[in-house]
């Protein structure tokens, strides 16, 4: 029962923090309890799991819970109550749901990116052709009706099929992996679609590397099949409408120039405003008096108080200073750097976190790292120790013991209900 628990949790923390699974709706009242509920869970597990935690995520939680205990402090002296607003200090924790995240993966079983899959594509379907989003969508940027933080889920089924292609050679992944990137491009998401391509570069230097079980690109079948594929949609892509596609391609040409481009402006605008104001505060940012002084880009969809700063680097700096942003790295680039160091050659499954969470970093530029992204991050951190153990199957229930090394000199055993 208590592995359910965790499992529970996991999902919580994969898909319940996203407004993928409540019809795509990012204002759902229930969305934004859930977040704050799992946020304060993951500031209560840093004490409960903290000697489960590899070196690097002990470091992580150690600077977490001295950063929520300042913030308590300070809303205490500046304000007379300890939580002035929790809205400052559940963004400051939010990268402490990676660390929740390993813990319940390595109690529960990682679940497995094939089941990760099917979730993702299921809650698509759902919401865009049973609750008809997609037919509102006209091919630009202001009729979309995906959200870019839905869309990012879309990078771990493009990296999955497309490294199970490299390791099987079946074209049934290969054709799914170009449906998920074209599936990508046409929502018209730019940061996405940067992020993935970039990481697939990243892929292609892993297997240069001798990091991946996979042979070399078969050029023979794949350029056949790109060919097939055009002949056979030269005649829909001439149904379309000119000015349509004229548009669209306008669109994602803005990738390549932001200052003509009329969000990419925008967004430039309050990056370079935000940038200006950190070199007052770079330590430990602004805080509280930040959330105070609102958001300059009057918006009436905004709130009064607190900021909605789309870049993830230039949040954490204004917010939280150097200190802030250093946390939030550590965790991610920590999380590579122990996938990386520790598996001489990487199981799919690693490949794929080990891509997510490096396209995190591409996508942060123009965009702040969703709530789920931090689930994913602990998770590639339960794989880099221990990948087999959430693929190991049988028939029966019983106990199984399961040592996860954590480094050189420490170790846990957890006992995972399998089936024998």
């Amino acid at each position: 029962m208590i592995n359910w628990i965790y499992r529970i949790v996991l999902c919580i923390l994969l898909f319940g923090v996203s407004a993928l699974i409540y019809g795509g709706n990012s204002l759902h009242p229930l969305l934004d309890k859930v977040t704050n509920g799992i946020t304060l869970v993951g500031i209560a597990g840093l004490f409960v799991f903290f000697f489960r935690f590899p070196v690097i995520y002990k470091v992580a939680a150690w600077a977490l819970l001295l950063g929520v205990t300042g913030l308590l402090l300070e809303s205490r002296y500046e304000y007379g109550q300890f939580v002035y607003s929790y809205f400052v200090i559940k963004r400051f924790a939010y990268c402490g749901l990676a660390l929740l995240a390993f813990a319940m993966a390595m109690q529960g079983g990682p679940l497995k990116i094939k089941y990760i899959n099917y979730a993702i594509f299921a809650f698509y379907v759902i919401n865009q052709l049973f609750l008809g989003q997609i037919f509102k969508y006209n091919l630009t940027s202001e009729s979309r009706t995906v959200t870019s933080n839905e869309a990012l889920y879309l990078v771990i089924p493009f990296l999955y099929y497309a490294v199970t292609y490299l390791k099987e050679r079946r074209i049934i992944d290969f054709l799914l992996s170009l449906f998920t990137f074209a599936f990508i491009v046409f929502l018209l998401h730019r940061s996405v679609i940067s992020a993935a391509v970039v990481v697939m570069a990243v892929v292609a230097g892993l297997s240069l590397m001798g990091k991946l079980s996979t042979g070399g690109l078969p050029m023979g079948r794949t350029v056949a099949t790109l060919v097939v594929l055009l002949v056979a949609l030269t005649p829909l892509m001439g149904m379309l409408p000119g000015n349509k596609v004229d548009a669209f391609l306008e669109n994602i040409g803005g990738i390549l120039s932001p200052k003509d481009d009329e969000t990419g402006s925008w967004r430039l605008e309050q990056s370079e405003y935000y940038l200006s104001q950190i070199p007052e505060k770079p330590v430990l940012g602004w805080r509280y008096e930040g959330y105070d002084r609102g958001e300059i880009m009057e918006n009436e969809d905004f709130p009064e108080k607190g900021t909605i700063i789309h870049s993830q680097y230039i949040d954490m700096l204004y917010n939280y200073g150097a200190a802030g942003l250093a946390l939030n790295l550590l965790i991610i680039l920590g999380t590579l750097f122990v996938i990386y160091r520790r598996n001489p050659q990487f199981s799919t499954e690693q490949t794929v976190l080990f891509g997510f969470i490096f396209s995190g970093l591409v996508y942060a530029v123009s965009y702040q790292l969703p709530v789920f992204y931090w689930g994913f991050v602990g998770m590639g951190m339960c794989y880099a120790f221990r990948p087999q153990a959430a693929s190991q199957q049988g028939n029966g229930p019983q106990d199984e013991p399961i040592e996860f090394e954590l480094s050189e000199s420490e170790s846990v055993t957890v006992y995972k209900t399998t089936q024998s």
